[in-house]
């Protein structure tokens, strides 16, 4: 929902506290799409309307290149947006599914998309001062740095916490998940990261840097709680900065940020869930070309429905180079069926032939005056 006065550091982000309790998972493109559309929604607003994605804005708000392959890239986050399914709490506490979109149209040669919320998002995303479990905002500037895919659901899920304590006149409070149910809102799949050294290293880390370094709220502690030895729980301890600190620190941020951008398989990686510091390391280790097979390996495993969580996935497939293998039965499948495809047509034409010669010899004239013309050659 947006608020602004011309600056794009006043534009708010409102969405329902059931909204950001939700149930989903979303690449870093796709979360940023959402936050996009959702900016363009109006507090007067009782419907969804069809509301447009200038390509050009979307690179501009989060320092993107704007060249032929983001355009691809962007008509690809929503054609996969447009499919991506969220669980939100009924009043019964069960968990009823739906989506996030509901039409997507994209523009040729305009550099526009058309995006509308599905109708089941009203109750979370408009008229929200009736929202029954209340509702959450936020600057929108203070996400648009983020590179962990999972940084702004952790933002907005301590976000909720804070009137809270602020009602109390506190500045500090604490969160706390259970270790499943942390998986469950962010939709990470059970089977994704046995090991907990991985869930923390990819689900847990990035988001706490990112969020302590980049905005109000400062994670200066994580405890782990353990139910025999195994971890069952977290608990975020977050301290709530002063303005006027948060806008030194994003100062700072501002300044001290790259302008070059980064390569593209790096912006590939990320938009699949990699940390940027995390797709820097294995770009440096392994390269592009091991990088794009294993990626083009995971996503095509990912339309068999084998893979449920793509970073964790494409992390395994990179190391063992799963790629590698496929992509050589893969070449070599190509050029069976070409091979095949030539045959066919060779059979084709000899078939075609034997017809014309026993017309000819029906007709009692040469083959030849059956044969298409040649062109003839000029000199």
């Amino acid at each position: 929902m947006q608020d602004t006065d011309k600056n794009e550091k006043q534009i708010f982000i409102k969405k329902s506290n059931d909204l950001i309790e939700a149930r989903y998972r979303l690449t870093l493109g796709e979360q940023r799409l959402v936050l996009l559309l959702a900016s363009q929604i109006r507090k007067d607003d009782k419907d969804f309307n069809s509301y447009e994605i200038k390509v050009s804005d979307f690179a501009e708000m989060f320092d993107l290149k704007t060249d032929k392959s983001l355009y691809e890239k962007v008509e690809k986050i929503a054609d996969d947006l447009l499919g991506k399914k969220l669980y939100l709490k009924n009043d019964s506490k069960n968990f009823e599914g739906t989506v996030w979109l509901s039409y997507v149209k994209y523009v040729r040669g305009s550099g526009i998309i058309k995006l509308r919320f599905d109708d089941c998002l009203k109750p979370y995303l408009l008229q929200l001062k009736n929202s029954i479990n209340g509702f959450t905002q936020y600057k929108l500037h203070t996400v648009l740095n983020f590179k962990s895919s999972y940084s702004i659901r952790l933002y907005e899920l301590l976000k909720m916490e804070v009137w809270k304590a602020e009602k109390l006149g506190k500045t500090q409070f604490e969160k706390n998940f259970a270790l499943d149910e942390y998986r469950q809102i962010l939709g990470i799949d059970k089977k994704a990261y046995p090991v907990f050294a991985d869930f923390r290293r990819w689900t847990i880390e990035p988001p706490v840097k990112e969020i302590s370094e980049q905005t109000e709220l400062n994670i200066f502690e994580k405890k782990y709680i353990k139910t025999g030895r195994k971890i069952t729980g977290i608990t975020f301890v977050v301290e709530i900065r002063q303005m006027a600190e948060t806008k030194t620190l994003q100062l700072e941020i501002e300044e001290e940020s790259p302008k070059e951008q980064p390569h593209p398989i790096i912006e590939r990686l990320m938009s699949l869930g990699y940390a940027i510091e995390t797709a820097k390391r294995d770009l440096k280790k392994y390269g592009v070309k091991r990088l794009e097979r294993n990626i083009a390996y995971t996503l095509a495993k990912q339309q068999e429905g084998v893979v449920k969580d793509i970073p964790a996935y494409l992390n395994m497939a990179i190391k063992e180079d799963m790629g590698g293998g496929w992509e050589v039965v893969k070449i070599k499948a190509v050029a069976e069926q070409t091979q095949q495809q030539a045959v066919s047509i060779q059979r084709e034409k000899q078939a075609e032939l034997a017809h014309l010669q026993k017309m000819a010899d029906m007709a009692g004239v040469p083959l030849e005056t059956l044969l298409p013309k040649q062109p003839k050659g000029g000199n």
